[in-house]
């Protein structure tokens, strides 16, 4: 159960959370090199082997990629109910991220000299989505809608399948988003496949979206190969609560990140007393009693769960900086002004209306955030995330000639001869020109 303790930067519970490890078991590592080493080399062989020995899955005579008849039948089974839910949800989201659209632009200078910066879209994307313990179609959209409103051209998607099929709502999913090209491989494998590309899954320049420990790992390896979005963590959640706080909201939060299954996931409130720790504990045990939760949340709470005690908010935003979590939820009388003091987090969500499910499924942010502690210095998913720039430069004669002395000067500080030979053949014929 969670445990209740007195807040210091020494509590050895709140140091435990400083040092969860993201260290891979060099079982796994090894795993995943083959894996990666035999994706290379045999291509769909190699894949299809894989696909069927850890997924049940045997691809050999139907392939990888989804049909239209197997589009059709999601079509079908989805329920009314979702399709409205995924429509408002989406809607939602790419009000939201049409935002961060970023302008190209070109700086006038002196001497008719133009500089420019271009901005373009990723050519192809690959998105992973986990689907072998629970169809996560809220990751699938999380994924595609920055890639769609980045204009990404070629986008393709992977997910387990069960039986033989992926999910309908996932089917359903990328087909209202317009995305068809969707492929029944998953794990280290899958990724592997889009990053080197086989005779039936086609390479890629970028592979997003989350998934298990080997998944993890066979993106760490394969960056650098193509681009990777992060490597992503276990879930945490951290709620400042004062005496007025919901107490049974904050206990319902906590259970929110707890449930994810690794036993790895940090749930961690923030009060004022101890009356209001315990309460928040008795509200908590009574809703995984009322809802049969203790299988599902017992070992993120025994190992990662916490209730502490702190002498004034001020404390718990300090606290809450120094884990830079992932989600950090504040229900406090002045929750405005606390959230303005947190400045590491991968989202705040503010007042006791705004819990973190809102962001998962459908308010409009995405749900792809930095784990770990990286929020110290890294966001959650954007449009950016689908775009790269360029610069182009448009250097003239005159200019040349007024600043050449000066750009061999830097070169020559370097010991840079060639770059001083560029400048000086130009310079010699511009006077020479001139003469």
């Amino acid at each position: 159960m969670i445990e209740i303790s007195k807040y210091s930067f020494d509590n050895l519970r709140f140091k435990a959370l400083l040092d969860r490890s993201s260290d891979m078991p060099a079982e796994v590592i090894e795993t995943v090199h083959n894996i990666i080493a035999d994706i290379k080399g045999r291509r769909d062989q190699a894949l299809f082997e894989y696909m069927l020995m850890y997924d049940n899955t045997d691809l050999s005579e139907t392939g990888p990629e989804v049909t239209d008849e197997e589009f059709g039948r999601a079509r079908q089974e989805i329920s009314g109910n979702y399709i409205e839910a995924l429509k408002a949800a989406c809607d939602n989201l790419l009000k939201f991220h049409q935002h961060q659209l970023t302008k190209p632009y070109k700086v006038n200078y002196p001497d008719g000299v133009t500089l420019e910066r271009k901005i373009k879209p990723l050519g192809r994307v690959g998105v992973c989505v986990p689907s072998g313990h629970a169809p996560l179609s809220s990751s699938l959209y999380m994924n595609l809608i920055p890639a769609i409103v980045a204009g990404v051209p070629e986008i393709f998607i992977i997910a387990s399948p069960k039986d033989g099929e992926i999910d309908s709502s996932i089917l359903y999913a990328a087909e209202f988003l317009g995305v068809k090209k969707v492929f029944k491989i998953s794990g280290a494998q899958g990724v592997a496949a889009l990053a080197y590309g086989t005779e039936t899954v086609p390479s890629v320049d970028k592979i997003v979206g989350p998934g298990n420990i080997y998944v993890q790992a066979a993106k760490k390896m394969l960056f650098g190969l193509v681009g990777i979005d992060s490597f992503a963590g276990p879930s945490e959640i951290a709620i400042i609560a004062d005496d007025d706080a919901p107490s049974a909201f904050v206990a319902a939060d906590l259970l929110s990140q707890a449930e994810h299954g690794t036993g790895m996931e940090a749930s961690v409130a923030f009060c004022l007393s101890k009356e209001k720790a315990l309460d928040i504990r008795a509200e908590l045990s009574e809703l995984i009693d009322q809802h049969d939760l203790e299988e599902s949340v017992s070992g993120a709470l025994d190992a990662y769960g916490n209730i502490f005690i702190v002498d004034s908010v001020a404390s718990a935003v300090d606290a809450v900086n120094i884990l830079a979590p992932e989600h950090v939820e504040i229900m406090t009388s002045d929750d405005t002004y606390i959230a303005d003091q947190i400045t590491n987090a991968g989202a705040v969500f503010v007042g006791p209306f705004s819990p973190e499910p809102v962001g998962d499924y459908f308010c409009g942010t995405n749900h792809v955030l930095p784990t770990g502690g990286t929020a110290r210095w890294a966001s959650g998913l954007s449009v950016a995330d689908f775009m790269r720039s360029y610069s182009v430069v448009s250097y003239t004669e005159s200019a040349l000639a007024a600043n050449g002395d000066k750009i061999q000067s830097l070169a020559r500080a370097e010991g840079m001869r060639s770059h001083i030979l560029s400048i000086a053949v130009r310079n010699k014929e511009i006077r020479d020109t001139n003469r």
